[in-house]
């Protein structure tokens, strides 16, 4: 472990639109028997790296059941709530405007993908401790098409070879995350994932390939899916 530890900031704040009313709320829907948000502290805990867990939430009524499903979970990390914003940039800016103070490193991680593993987090921590930026990644497995700004049409098909699909946790220096994020906001800039932010202001962000399944819930067939690999690994 660090020696303040690391932080762990987990999503939770975002809304199930594309979950077709299949659940009021992803991140605390049951899988293989505990919430998903549960399933994704787990993991983190597992590793022994995190000392502190600052959690985002959307309203108060998912407030209260978050935390009535942690108390039975009685897990071991020091938990905060910090309530999410309109978007994931805004969420993830809330978190960690409570964790500037940190001299350590901070994962980020949506509580969608309650498939990450123990490994997967240690490789890419360890990662960033060497480099100061990395993130969990999957090679590009089809072939990526562009399409022009104002059509469907293709404008460019990218070699294959270089094209990698973001996944998290991401992990980096806490100062740095904290700059960026307050760069970009200040710039009134969006970006979709943390690296983006990173790379925005010239730091370099190092890829880590993922060789299992980080599947983010985002469908109503991916709960079938997501449990069928949960139990496969138990096997």
């Amino acid at each position: 472990m660090s020696a303040d530890g690391d932080i762990l900031v987990l999503l939770a704040a975002g809304s199930a639109r594309r979950m077709q009313s299949a659940v009021d709320d992803k991140t605390l829907a049951p899988l293989c028997g505990s919430p998903v948000f549960i399933h994704c502290l787990r993991a983190f805990s597992a590793t022994g790296l995190i000392s502190r867990a600052v959690i985002t939430y959307r309203d108060d009524a998912q407030l209260a059941r978050m935390r009535d499903l942690l108390q039975k979970e009685n897990a071991p990390l020091r938990v905060d709530f910090v309530q999410g914003g309109d978007s994931r940039q805004d969420s993830v800016l809330a978190a960690l405007s409570v964790c500037e103070s940190h001299g350590g490193l901070v994962h980020i991680h949506d509580a969608a993908r309650p498939l990450v593993t123990e490994a997967a987090i240690r490789k890419v921590r360890a990662k960033a401790a060497e480099t100061g930026a990395a993130i969990l990644a999957g090679r590009a497995a089809d072939t990526v098409k562009i399409a022009k700004a104002d059509s469907s049409a293709v404008a460019a098909s990218p070699d294959r070879s270089l094209v990698w699909t973001a996944e998290t946790p991401q992990v980096f220096r806490t100062a740095d995350i904290v700059r960026a994020y307050r760069k970009v906001t200040e710039a009134g800039r969006k970006v979709t994932d943390d690296s983006s932010a990173l790379e925005s202001i010239g730091v370099e962000v190092a890829l880590v390939e993922n060789p299992d399944v980080n599947l983010k819930l985002t469908r109503p067939s991916d709960f079938a899916l997501a449990e069928a690999v949960l139990r496969s690994r138990s096997q």
